[in-house]
C-alpha cells in the first residue's frame, strides 16, 4: 500500500489519558502535502508563529518610537526639534500668573514671531492667551490648534502640558515652511486650562474677535509614553471622520477612546467643530515635581505632531463651512487603514452578527462540527475562567502597594496611574490568567473539541456587541467585528463541509481569531494605558475571552495527544492504490 491515501485516521487508545477511550474519538493526520511533513506539532508551531506576528502587528501601533530627525526638510514635523524646546517650556513650575508662565509666554512670542506669523496676547479677566495666526490663501473658515501653556503650582508640567506645547510650535513652524493652506490656522496657547478649568479656551471662544471664523478646532494636551488619541469629537462628527480617514498615518485612533473633560470642550459648547489629541497614559508623575523632561518620550511627541500636521493640511485645503455630517463610529485596521462607518449601523450589525452566529452554530450542529455537550462545557470553562480571573486580578493587584510598599498619596490620580514595575506587574498577571485557562482548556477538552470553544467563545460577545449598540454604539465596532468575522467563517465551513475535515475547521477556527487579535487583543495594554491599574480585574476578563477564541487554533501544542469530540463523526479514509 502507498502512502497517498488523503488522510490517516488513528482511533485513539485505552490509554489515552486526554479524553474517554472510544473507538470513535480520533484524531487527524494530513497523508501528504507541507503540513503533512511538518507534522502536527510542526502546523502547529507554525500556526502560532503566524497568530503571534499578527498580534505583534496589532500591537506597534500603540507603542510610538519613531522620531523624525532635526535634518527632516523643514516643512516636515520633527519629534527632535520639538523635543529642543521642552527644557525651556519646563524648567520650572508655571501656574497661572505667575513669574514663570511670563517667561514661558515671552518665549512663545519670540519663536512664533520667528516664523512669522501674525501675534497677539490676548489679555482679559486675568487670562493671558497667545494666539499666532497663519494666514490661508482663499479662506472659508480658520482651523484653531489650541494647547494650554501653564502648569500646576508643584510641578514644571513637561508632559502636561509642555509637551503639547512644543509640537503646537513644531506644528506651526512648519505649516508656514509648507505650501500655503486655503484656509486660515490659528494657534492658541491658552491660559489657566489648569485651575480655570478651561479659562483661557473660554476666554478665547467668548471674547476673541477672530472666533466669528472658527470652523474646527483641534485640542493638543499630553504626549508623554503613549500612543496620540482621538478622544473626543464634536456631535455630527460624520464630515470631519471622512477628513481623520484620509490624514490617517497610522495609529490608534478609535470612538472608543477618551472620556471628556478636554480643552477642546468650550469650543463644542459653541457648536465648533472639532477634536481632543492626547496619549491617555496615565503617568504617575502628572501633576507632581516629577513631571520632568526625561519622562517624556520623544517618539509620542513625535506621533502627535505628525498626524496633527496631517489633520491640519486635510483640513487646510478643503471647504470647511459646514464641516457636519451623520455621527461615525472608526477604528484602525491594519493595511486598510482607519474604518469608518454610520454610528447608527452599530445596533443593525450586532443584530445581523448574532443572526449569523445562530446559523452557524446550526449549520455546525447540523454538520456534527460540534455537539451541544461540547459547547456548553466549553462556554462553561470559559464564563467560570473569566469570572475567577477578574476576582484573582483584582485582589493580587489590591495588595501590591503594601507589598511593594508604593506611597499612593504621593500619586494624585492613583488608582489611574501606572506604577513602578507597573507593566512586569501587568505582564504577570497575563501570564497567570494564561496558565490558568490553560490548565481548564486541556481538562475540558476531554468532552469538548476546538470547534466548540471556537463557537462558545464567540457567544458571549454577543450579549457585549448588543448591549453596547444600544447604549454606548460608538464602542460597538469591538465585539460586532468578532461575531461577524466568526460567525461568517464558520457558516462558510458548515455550509459546504459534510464531515468534520481538520483544514476546513482550522480555517474557520483561525478566522474567528483573527478580529480576536487584530481589534480585541490591542485593548488589554489600550486599556492600561489609558486606565492604569484601575481596569486590570477587566482586563484579566478580557484575556480569557481572548484566550477561549484564540486558543483552539494552537490545539495541537496544548492539548496531547490531540483529540477530538466523541460526538463528532470521523471521515472515511480515501481508498488507497496498490503498487
Amino acid at each position: 500500500m502507498t502512502g497517498k491515501a488523503k488522510y490517516v485516521v488513528r482511533a485513539s487508545t485505552a490509554t489515552n489519558t486526554q479524553g474517554p477511550a472510544n473507538a470513535s474519538t480520533r484524531h487527524f493526520v494530513p497523508g501528504r502535502g507541507f503540513t503533512a511533513r511538518l507534522g502536527l506539532v510542526g502546523r502547529g508551531l507554525l500556526m502560532l508563529f503566524v497568530l503571534l506576528l499578527i498580534g505583534v502587528l496589532s500591537l506597534t501601533m500603540l507603542f510610538p518610537r519613531s522620531v523624525t530627525p532635526a535634518s527632516a526638510p523643514p516643512d516636515q514635523f520633527s519629534g527632535e526639534r520639538a523635543m529642543a524646546h521642552l527644557p525651556i517650556i519646563a524648567r520650572e513650575p508655571h501656574p497661572a500668573r505667575s513669574p514663570a508662565q511670563a517667561h514661558v509666554r515671552d518665549y512663545l512670542v519670540e519663536q512664533l514671531s520667528r516664523i512669522p506669523l501674525e501675534v497677539e496676547l490676548q489679555r482679559t479677566a486675568g487670562v493671558e492667551n497667545v494666539v499666532a495666526r497663519l494666514h490661508g490663501s482663499d479662506p472659508t473658515g480658520a482651523i484653531v490648534v489650541l494647547a494650554h501653556y501653564d502648569s500646576v503650582t508643584v510641578g514644571p508640567g513637561a508632559g502636561d502640558n509642555g509637551s503639547g506645547v512644543a509640537a503646537l510650535l513644531e506644528i506651526m513652524r512648519a505649516l508656514a515652511a509648507g505650501p500655503v493652506p486655503r484656509n486660515d490656522v490659528i494657534a492658541l496657547f491658552d491660559d489657566s486650562e489648569e485651575y480655570g478649568p478651561f479659562a483661557g479656551t473660554r476666554a478665547f471662544v467668548q471674547e476673541h474677535s477672530r472666533m466669528h471664523d472658527v470652523r474646527v478646532a483641534i485640542s493638543l494636551d499630553t504626549a508623554v509614553a503613549g500612543p496620540i488619541s482621538t478622544n473626543e469629537t464634536g456631535p455630527n462628527n460624520g464630515w470631519l471622520v471622512q477628513a481623520l480617514a484620509r490624514a490617517h498615518t497610522g495609529g490608534a485612533w478609535t470612538s472608543i477612546s477618551g472620556g471628556g473633560g478636554y480643552d477642546y470642550a468650550p469650543f463644542r459648547d459653541a457648536g465648533v467643530q472639532g477634536l481632543a489629541l492626547e496619549d491617555n497614559y496615565p503617568f504617575k508623575e502628572k501633576h507632581t515635581a516629577q513631571d520632568l523632561p526625561e519622562i517624556v518620550s520623544a517618539g509620542s511627541v513625535d506621533q502627535m505632531g505628525r498626524q496633527t500636521m496631517a489633520i491640519v493640511r486635510e483640513l487646510g485645503n478643503l471647504d470647511i463651512s459646514s464641516p457636519w455630517g451623520t455621527q461615525e463610529t472608526w477604528f484602525p485596521v491594519p493595511v486598510l487603514g482607519l474604518v469608518h462607518y454610520p454610528e447608527n449601523w452599530s445596533l443593525p450589525l450586532a443584530i445581523a452578527g448574532s443572526l449569523l452566529l445562530a446559523i452557524a452554530l446550526g449549520l455546525a450542529l447540523r454538520r456534527r462540527l460540534v455537539s451541544w455537550r461540547g459547547l456548553g462545557v466549553a462556554l462553561g470553562a470559559i464564563l467560570t475562567s473569566t469570572v475567577v480571573s477578574a476576582v484573582g486580578i483584582g485582589l493580587l493587584w489590591s495588595r501590591m502597594p503594601d507589598l511593594l510598599r508604593w506611597d499612593t498619596s504621593k500619586w494624585p490620580d492613583w488608582p489611574e496611574v501606572i506604577p513602578p514595575y507597573g507593566w512586569l506587574i501587568f505582564s504577570a498577571s497575563g501570564f497567570l490568567v494564561l496558565v490558568l485557562f490553560v490548565i481548564v482548556y486541556i481538562q475540558a477538552r476531554r468532552w469538548s473539541a476546538p470547534s466548540d470553544f471556537s463557537l462558545a467563545g464567540l457567544l458571549p460577545f454577543v450579549v457585549f456587541a448588543v448591549a453596547l449598540a444600544v447604549g454606548i454604539p460608538r464602542a460597538a465596532y469591538l465585539p460586532v467585528w468578532i461575531i461577524l468575522v466568526g460567525s461568517l467563517g464558520w457558516i462558510v465551513v458548515g455550509a459546504t463541509g459534510r464531515t468534520r475535515r481538520p483544514p476546513s475547521a482550522d480555517l474557520a477556527i483561525v478566522l474567528a481569531t483573527l478580529p480576536i487579535l487584530v481589534l480585541f487583543l490591542p485593548l488589554l495594554p489600550g486599556a492600561f494605558m489609558g486606565d492604569g491599574t484601575k481596569s486590570v480585574a477587566i482586563l484579566a476578563a478580557a484575556w480569557v475571552l481572548i484566550l477561549g477564541v484564540a486558543l483552539p487554533a494552537v490545539d495541537v501544542l496544548v492539548v496531547h495527544p490531540p483529540i477530538e469530540s466523541a460526538s463528532i463523526r470521523a471521515p472515511a479514509p480515501a481508498a488507497a492504490k496498490g503498487d
